[in-house]
């Protein structure tokens, strides 16, 4: 038996019902019951403990229904396959809202549903008509049900990999006076191998963008790993000896998994303007200047993983009063023709406006516009005037 109020199955049911973006997986699965058993009526239910919500349905007229009006629930309190040839045959539920109901489900079957360890809905059919349910129709509603079921566990793995990458992210803005930042990162798929992360150091900020070669859960497992590695190091060693440990301790971890990660990781004196920056093959860090000109960072180092026991060299720079330094992930070069292309729009976006945070948004929503192929990352720092 299951309480419909266990929190525990409450809250399996509740990350299902709120997991967004998802495809027609669940509309192939009833529009193919209700071709299989000739049924009117056919729906992949979620039931928690007030209502019923359909993630996919055909024939209803409701997506979402009172518990009180629900065969699903008999379904999920008992935990077991449910088949009502003539619900009207039924003392316990010959009068059941949902057997009376102007929309009448006489013949009723549903199988539960499992996910998280809980049972959280059914696949169901209906009819107004009485009729009976094969063996061999059983074993395939049962058949339907399990595919189902593997559906719901790819969700919950997806939902496990977005909070992945949302913990790569930023908890908190970070505050360093002199400064104003901004940033964004936008995988491909629902998880990716792109990160940004920012910190105050004894007064100085700094920035790091990170490309982790390929998508997919893998890849974010190891941009979380370079993150921490990084976050945790960054406090007591230079950049240059940051990268270098980070590199080193991922090293196996990246052999393993057949890639490499481009990173940029900035130092910024908001007093001076003095930048101090290691750029592991990343190339894709400039300096948008208030009258509109452009100067691109220079890049000579490995991304971490390309050779073991590599070594990077931190250089230096100066971000002047009123100028942006821009990095952004190679996402961005998916919309332009050439490296030149986008060098052009960077020379736009620096005559278009001085904010940080606008900057951003305008090259997301231009790269958005023309390829959705690869993750993409942008982090924007302006060295304020006065």
């Amino acid at each position: 038996m299951s309480r419909l109020d266990d929190p525990a199955r409450l809250a399996a049911v509740e990350s299902l019902v709120a997991f967004g973006d998802r495809d027609d997986r669940f509309d192939r699965v009833v529009r193919m019951a209700r071709r299989l058993f000739d049924v009117p009526v056919a729906a992949v239910n979620l039931v928690d403990d007030r209502q019923q919500v359909s993630l996919a349905q055909v024939g209803l007229t409701s997506s979402v229904r009172p518990v009180s009006e629900s065969l699903c629930a008999v379904a999920v309190i008992e935990d077991r396959p449910v088949v009502l040839p003539d619900a009207r045959e039924d003392p316990e539920l010959a009068q059941h809202p949902a057997v009376v109901s102007d929309e009448p489900a006489i013949f009723y079957a549903g199988r539960p549903l499992r996910a998280d360890g809980h049972v959280v809905g059914t696949l169901c059919l209906a009819d107004d008509r009485p009729r009976e349910l094969s063996e061999a129709e059983d074993r395939m509603l049962g058949d339907l049900a399990a595919w189902v079921e593997q559906e719901l566990d790819r969700d919950r793995d997806q939902r496990e990999a977005r909070e992945v990458q949302r913990r790569l992210l930023p908890r908190q803005d970070v505050r360093v006076p002199g400064l104003e930042i901004a940033g964004h990162c936008q995988p491909a798929r629902s998880v990716g191998g792109d990160f940004y992360d920012w910190q105050a150091l004894d007064g100085r900020l700094q920035v790091v963008l990170a490309d982790v070669m390929g998508k997919g859960l893998v890849a974010a497992m190891i941009a979380a790993q370079v993150r921490t590695l990084v976050r945790g190091t960054s406090p007591f060693n230079s950049v240059a000896a940051t990268v270098t440990r980070a590199a080193v301790d991922s090293q196996d971890d990246l052999d393993d998994a057949g890639t490499f990660v481009t990173l940029f990781a900035v130092r910024i004196d908001p007093r001076s303007g003095e930048m101090e920056y290691v750029d592991a093959g990343h190339g894709l860090a400039f300096v948008l200047q208030p009258d509109g000109d452009v100067r691109r960072l220079a890049s000579g180092d490995l991304p971490l993983g390309a050779m073991a026991g590599d070594d990077w060299t931190a250089r230096s720079g100066v971000l002047a009063p009123g100028e942006t330094l821009l990095a952004v992930s190679d996402g961005v070069l998916d919309a332009f023709a050439s490296a030149e292309d986008a060098l052009a729009a960077a020379r736009d976006l620096a005559a278009q406006t001085p904010d940080p945070a606008t900057i951003v948004e305008l090259v997301t929503e231009r790269v958005s516009e023309l390829t959705t192929s690869d993750d993409l990352t942008v982090i924007a720092v302006r060295r304020e005037t006065t």
